[in-house]
């Protein structure tokens, strides 16, 4: 029964398919070819204007000859005829649409080719798969709406969605180990966006692992939506999102707003919703075949068998560099192992089962491998032996391979180490058994961390979303002072201060805060203070103060905050943007001069609550000294965390009236966290700014 609106376009039982032909070596012919290439089952009914025979069938002239309203017509003609055919399509009652041109140019009319099949998809409210792309394949149906033919390939459980077209080729169409249960090519989104295709194979029971190489989300909030089900339903979701090196076009005064750009937010995004976000192909496709069986890891680590100490010694190093948890066996399984392998084989996670090659060679693998497939704290299980398809040295081992998805029922994978390694056919072979293999050490070591990360994540109670205020009115003029009480009222605890324009004030700001204090210029326009020597520090009397003041009034003005001196701690960094497709995005990183020194820095999309709050800080490297280090004594991280998390808010409240916020330092103590400097930049002056 067909319930998604991409449901048609994948559940199709009739396919008509206009521009097919039967003329040698053209399009049309390659594309009628395609069409038949996989056995589908339902109808195919071919169009084009001249009629004729086409590879046996006899071709109708229009698709308004059909006798049916078709469930997806493959429009394989030129953009200038594409406005004609969809709507005949349509007008047929066509129930989806697939079209591979780029769409350039413009109609007769002289609108843009692309944008008039956008607003007709959108009216008759159609879903069309492409322009720019490659269409749609279902494996098992055998529906191949695409012109390249599919009779090579075998479902698995990988849906893989491309905004690329030749993306759609080279990782769907490659290596025969690679199981695909549906492959789309999105393209330009003409009637459907990504975000409806990753919901449609969430949706499917045949789908285990979606795989997305993406460009952009038109739709950013169904993005969110379709990954959160995607996360309800257990299926991994792996993307590689292209474009992360584009830099940002919004100005920014702000440390943030130089710092943060699209790419934090959909990363953001991807942490918040569980997906898993891959840097290469190589990383997307490996990591969803590891994901691919539907079997999910338990707590604990990987435990990993080879018949190489080299191997294993690297493996180590891999996992410690990568942050892969190895399984810590514990002492039932080393003394088990102890017992059962020779007295010259370590009891050891990767563990080496290369004995003397004798007749006991692979029967000391099947017990190690039982061994740790036994184990409670393996929570998946890897094998790597020197397997090539023109040679197996022991085919004890290849056999081992073949059944590891018989000895458990957790996860399970094949591996080599080198990523060039000759097992295609092999490859195939353990994808047969239920195995996925995978070539390369590094590209295998992340694939499993993100998979017991994505586990792990799944089995956590979620964290609700802070309840969110109304905004606040901001006074006229925002300064430190005014940006610090702003940010105090949502519960951000800021340092005391006093504006002041003359002496007389500033030495009553002194006698009434409480020396020692500090000194900032506060004239207008100076954003980024210590940059032009507009703060003074450790003014321990009213004689100090007063000089520094003249000095100060002298150099940038009179205008000054006078502001109790924080305690010494950890300084870190908070800051907002707001992102044109997701919000207000959070970020937070080392404080003060280090936010522009070191390259850490952690973002959320606002509102979070404490423990992620928490969790971005500890992600930083600075968290070390907030934790203490040689005799120091530990910082408040709690206090941290509810000022983050309090910051998120405030941003969230007020998404609607700034532009970005940068409250740097926020001083962490043994007792606190306080924020002694910020800066909140409205919309309107951000665009009186771009006005200029």
């Amino acid at each position: 029964m067909m319930t998604h609106r991409l449901s048609p376009l994948f559940e199709a039982r009739s396919m008509a398919v206009v521009g097919a032909s039967a003329r040698s070596g053209s399009f049309g012919e390659r594309l009628a070819k395609a069409t038949l290439s996989a056995g589908f089952g339902g109808q195919i009914s071919f169009v084009n204007p001249r009629g004729g025979d086409i590879l046996g069938r006899e071709a109708l002239t229009s698709i308004r000859e059909l006798d049916h309203a078709p469930d997806v017509a493959v429009l394989g003609i030129g953009g200038s005829n594409l406005e004609a055919a969809l709507s005949d399509a349509i007008e047929k009652g066509a129930k989806s649409a697939v079209i591979f041109d780029s769409c350039h140019g413009a109609t007769p009319t002289g609108a843009p080719i692309l944008s008039r099949l956008k607003d007709i998809a959108a009216e008759a409210d159609l879903p069309i798969c492409g322009g720019s792309g490659m269409g749609v394949l279902n494996i098992r149906t055998g529906l191949v709406g695409s012109f390249y033919p599919a009779d090579h390939m075998k479902p698995g459980g990988i849906s893989l969605i491309a905004h690329s077209g030749s993306v759609f080729t080279v990782l769907g169409m490659n290596d025969p180990r690679f199981r695909f249960d549906l492959v789309a090519s999105p393209g330009q989104e003409i009637g459907a966006t990504v975000d409806e295709y990753i919901a449609y194979a969430a949706s499917r029971e045949t789908t285990k692992a979606i795989a997305v190489f993406m460009e952009s989300a038109r739709n950013p909030e169904g993005l969110v939506d379709s990954l959160e089900l995607a996360r309800a339903a257990g299926k991994p979701v792996v993307i590689c999102k292209v474009g992360r090196t584009e830099e940002s076009a919004r100005l920014a005064r702000s440390h943030t707003g130089a710092l943060a750009g699209s790419h934090q937010a959909y990363e953001a995004v991807f942490r918040e919703c569980g997906a898993i976000s891959v840097d290469t192909v190589d990383a997307l496709m490996n990591t969803a075949l590891l994901c691919s069986t539907g079997r999910i890891p338990g707590p604990g680590g990987v435990g990993l068998v080879t018949d190489s100490g080299g191997l294993r010694e690297m493996q180590v190093d891999l996992a410690e560099e990568t942050g892969t948890p190895l399984a810590r066996l514990s002492p039932a399984t080393v003394t088990a192992l102890r017992d059962a392998l020779p007295s010259e084989l370590e009891a050891s996670n990767p563990l080496d089962c290369a004995a003397d090659m004798t007749d006991e060679f692979p029967r000391v693998f099947d017990r190690g491998l039982r061994i740790m497939a036994n184990a409670p704290e393996v929570s998946m299980l890897g094998f790597e032996a020197d397997l090539r398809d023109d040679y197996v040295y022991e085919p004890g081992l290849l056999e081992h391979a073949r059944g590891l998805a018989e000895r458990m029922e957790k996860p399970v994978f094949a591996y080599a180490s080198f990523g060039q390694t000759h097992n295609r056919e092999i490859g195939e072979d353990l994808a047969d058994a239920g195995v996925p293999c995978l070539n390369g050490a590094g590209i295998a070591m992340r694939a499993i961390r993100d998979f017991q990360a994505w586990a792990d994540a799944g089995r956590a109670v979620p964290e609700p979303r802070p309840a969110v205020p109304p905004p606040v009115l901001f006074p006229a003029h925002l300064d430190e002072a005014a940006s610090l009480e702003t940010l105090a009222q949502f519960g951000v605890p800021g340092a005391l201060s006093r504006v002041c324009h003359d002496a007389d004030s500033v030495a009553e700001a002194g006698r009434t805060l409480g020396y020692p204090v500090v000194l900032k210029t506060a004239e207008t326009g100076i954003d980024h203070k210590s940059d032009l020597g507009g703060v003074i520090l450790d003014l321990s009397s009213a004689e100090a103060l007063a000089t520094a003041y003249t000095d100060l009034s002298t150099r940038l003005g009179p205008r000054v905050t006078v502001q109790k001196q924080a305690k010494k701690g950890v300084e870190l960094a908070f800051g907002c943007v707001i992102d044109p497709d997701f919000g207000p995005l959070v970020m937070v990183s080392p404080g003060g001069t280090l936010v522009e020194l070191f390259d850490e820095r952690q973002f959320a999309r606002a509102p979070f609550g404490l423990k992620q709050a928490e969790t971005m800080i500890r992600r930083l490297r600075v968290a070390r000294l907030i934790d203490g280090v040689r005799g120091d004594a530990p910082r408040d991280i709690n206090a941290a965390a509810r000022a983050l998390s309090a910051f998120s808010v405030a941003c969230a409240a007020m998404k609607d009236q700034i532009a970005e916020i940068d409250a740097n330092p926020v001083m962490v103590t043994e007792d606190g966290a306080i924020a002694v400097d910020a800066l909140i930049v409205p919309v309107q002056n951000r665009a009186q700014e771009a006005a200029e």
